[in-house]
């Protein structure tokens, strides 16, 4: 099971883990999806749980910004997540 970790807007994160995307987003006692300020936050909330892969994936403006097509493409990064990180 990987966790992937979403910049959105705001300087907030979402996440949700699963084989190839985020298919079931982390949500909090009320069933609704959690947002999270920072990544040291998500890996607080999710102590204890381990995964094969966690992915960052970056929402860049620089495609818009520059005037070229948008893309749905995303900067992915794989970030380092052990206990030891």
């Amino acid at each position: 099971m990987n966790l992937f970790i979403e910049s959105i807007e705001g300087g907030t994160y979402i996440a949700g883990v699963g084989e190839d995307k985020a298919e079931e987003y982390i949500k909090d006692e009320f069933r609704g999806g959690m947002q999270f300020h920072s990544i040291a936050e998500i890996r607080s909330q999710l102590s204890g749980r381990e995964f094969d892969k966690v992915w960052l994936r970056q929402n860049t403006p620089y495609d818009e910004m520059c005037g070229s097509d948008t893309s749905d493409d995303k900067l992915m990064i794989e970030l380092e997540w052990g206990e030891s990180s």
